[in-house]
């Protein structure tokens, strides 16, 4: 039987927690700072939730799992569908961000607003999507770990099925649970960078701003996916630091004079 390694679900149970927690931590750090209105966390968290947890997320698990045969036996359809949730990802949360600031955000079109956005909207990501999978990840690997296939009444091909993923946990290095952790620090920056974009659309009155933010989010996603595919998890890592670095970048060249330099003197709109 497969013995539990202790780092591995040290590495697991660290990761998860940062997930979880580190969100809570950056959204008081930033608001304290900046003075961002709290609405604006909300409404991002609310725009993640529409535009990913309710609506994308189920859609694209039953259409894959309708095309589940198909996309194991044409690596065309494959590439194809990457594409296709890549664009679709793009859509969905740019355009929420767009619909958030022309709507409930409309009186909220600060610089820090929008980060206060992007907090919530990828906070929303880190705690549930992210941690919610970690946690699952989690519980395969005990699981699995604990499982002995030969005593279970199933038919040879789930049985081999079993064996490949245990075989799979097996290969499991005790860090790469700390790569998911790493990531989120760069996809937050990330979702607090197209939030800035997505704000310059109402600010200057040019639609470009949020094509440019469509275009940059289904690119950081198509690239990660391929890169990950092609030369494994640690090279797709290389592809979010870019994309972080690319996002600082973008939040403090389109810093508004006078943000970010500590709380605002006004009262903060709740």
């Amino acid at each position: 039987m497969l013995g539990l390694d202790v780092r591995l679900i040290a590495s697991f149970c660290l990761a998860i927690a940062f997930d979880v927690a580190m969100p809570f931590l950056l959204a008081r750090w930033v608001r304290r700072r900046l003075g961002f209105a709290r609405k604006t966390l909300e409404v991002g968290a609310l725009a993640f939730a529409l535009s990913q947890l309710l609506t994308r997320v189920p859609a694209v698990q039953v259409i894959q799992y309708q095309l589940r045969e198909e996309l194991k036996s044409s690596q065309t359809l494959l590439t194809l569908w990457i594409v296709a949730l890549s664009l679709s990802a793009g859509v969905f949360e740019e355009t929420a961000r767009f619909i958030a600031f022309k709507y409930p955000l409309k009186d909220f079109r600060r610089w820090r607003d929008a980060v206060g956005f992007g907090i919530g909207h990828g906070g929303l990501e880190s705690a549930v999507l992210v941690g919610g999978m970690a946690i699952i990840g989690l519980i395969n690997v005990v699981a699995l770990s604990r499982l002995d296939p030969s005593t279970l009444p199933l038919p040879a091909e789930q049985l081999e099925q079993i064996r490949a993923a245990k075989a799979q946990v097996a290969g499991l290095r005790w860090w790469e649970p700390l790569l998911g952790a790493y990531e989120r620090v760069g996809a937050m920056a990330f979702h607090i960078a197209m939030s800035v974009l997505v704000l310059q659309r109402f600010l200057r009155d040019q639609l470009r701003w949020y094509w440019l933010a469509l275009g940059l989010h289904t690119l950081f996603n198509l690239l990660a996916a391929l890169v990950a595919r092609a030369a494994g998890n640690m090279a797709a890592e290389g592809v979010v630091t870019v994309f972080a670095l690319l996002s600082l970048w973008i939040i403090l060249r389109l810093r508004e004079e006078g943000e970010g330099d500590g709380p605002t003197t006004e009262p903060v709109l709740r």
